[in-house]
């Protein structure tokens, strides 16, 4: 397959060398410094504005099969995926900045031609607000009727030290996986569960809300959004319609200005997050979140750690830079976000799920995928799988079902799998029979 990545930013380098192993990819970078970095890597590389169809025929776009576009400019990757969907490309991915171009986090065929346009900030706000409404959430992921979020496990929390056998879960959910330090653990009913584990819970969607008593976490009244630009404003008007106490802290009058006519039940603030007297005047302790979503990561952990110091119970962040992620989160951040991650991850959607679908990524590297069984009439517990791989539900005659031990599958079902992007050939291979 031949691949054309405009943009050789983080986002298109990190594409680029996943991607050259396997296929024949062609950047296009017009600045200088960026466009030398990427042609360390095993890809051709195309010195030019990919907006001018004389340097997408230098490219190759005609002879492409996958068009991502990925710079730093919406207009040029409106403008460049558009002429090579009109030259024949069978796939467009584009990512835009500006929540203008998309009333959703992610369209899929978008009437005016493209395959896939992403927003990373408008799926970062959603993230947020969805960890909000989920409490003890620090990841999740969502598809029809089922949920699987990834929860935090306190000291004090009423699962800490009991086997999963001993836990009386909800009837249609299960722990799929515990999250154990740098190990993935496929947990048995014999399985401690200990403190700080992170546990990855997959269920009805209808049914995980009922998690809370179990896990012992309560519902959060009280949200600080700090920086009231697109993911802040956007995360707020998702999380106002809940009735939530909502306060926006923003030092640039205009921008503050703006959230403020945009938002009907949220205060907003204008002031430095980073200035402790202020944080304190506005009682901050009092709050069960913070979101820190300012463009800087240092600003955002700095925010997220003073706020902690003062009390407030759970602190995400917005992070730009990928590598920061883990990081942010050792040193006490709940959860680190980063909006290039979406578009790195539709991509690799795509390009890793020619037969089978992705749909939910719970933690990098670990996902659920859907797959049609060619198994007919076998226990899930006679089905051996790679290593860190789980049958979690089955979807027979429109209805989806938690997998146990016992389950029965037939030939046809859909099967929502949990595993690793590098165990998808393997699973496929096995499940499909």
């Amino acid at each position: 397959m031949r691949i054309i990545i405009a943009g050789a930013g983080e986002v298109g380098f990190n594409i680029a060398k996943d991607l050259a192993e396997k296929y024949d990819v062609t950047v296009i970078e017009k600045d200088e410094t960026k466009a030398a970095e990427v042609d360390r890597l095993n890809v051709e590389v195309v010195k030019g504005n990919a907006a001018n169809v004389r340097i997408l025929k230098k490219a190759g776009v005609e002879r492409s099969q996958m068009f991502i576009a990925v710079t730093g400019d919406d207009e040029i990757n409106l403008l460049s995926a558009l002429a090579a969907k009109r030259m024949g490309v069978n796939t467009v991915i584009v990512r835009v900045g500006n929540p203008e171009y998309a009333d959703k986090p992610v369209v899929r065929g978008h009437p005016i031609g493209y395959d896939v346009l992403i927003c990373p900030e408008l799926v970062l706000a959603y993230d947020f607000a969805k960890l909000v409404t989920l409490p003890g959430s620090i990841e999740f992921a969502e598809f029809e009727d089922i949920t699987i979020v990834e929860l935090s496990v306190k000291p004090d929390s009423p699962v800490a030290n009991k086997k999963i056998s001993e836990i009386e879960f909800p009837k249609n959910v299960i722990i799929a996986a515990i999250h154990r330090g740098d190990k993935i653990i496929v947990p048995k009913g014999e399985t401690v569960i200990k403190p700080e584990d992170r546990i990855a819970v997959f269920g009805k969607s209808s049914e995980i809300e009922g998690l809370r008593e179990i896990i012992g976490e309560q519902t959060a009244k009280s949200v600080v959004i700090v920086g009231a630009g697109t993911v802040g404003v956007y995360t707020a008007k998702l999380l106002e319609r809940l009735n939530l106490n909502i306060k926006i802290i923003e030092r640039d009058e205009k921008i503050a200005e703006n959230a403020l006519r945009e938002l009907r039940k949220v205060k907003v603030v204008i002031g430095d997050a980073t200035d402790m007297n202020m944080m304190i005047e506005e009682e901050i302790e009092k709050a069960d979140v913070i979101i820190a979503c300012t463009e800087s990561d240092e600003k955002n952990l700095l925010v997220a750690l003073l706020a902690k110091s003062l009390g407030v119970k759970k602190a995400f962040v917005r992070v730009n830079k990928k590598e920061y992620a883990s990081l942010f989160e050792k040193v006490g951040v709940d959860a680190a976000l980063s909006p290039r991650k979406s578009t790195y991850l539709e991509v690799m959607k795509i390009l890793r799920m020619m037969k089978v679908k992705a749909v939910g990524e719970i933690k990098e590297g670990v996902i659920i995928i859907e797959i049609e069984s060619g198994i007919d009439n076998k226990r899930v517990s006679q089905i051996k799988l790679p290593d860190n791989t789980i049958i979690a539900a089955v979807k027979r005659n429109g209805s989806i079902e938690v997998a146990k031990g016992d389950t029965v599958l037939r030939k046809s079902d859909l099967l929502y799998v949990l595993t690793t992007w590098e165990n998808v050939e393997e699973v496929e291979k096995r499940l499909r029979g």
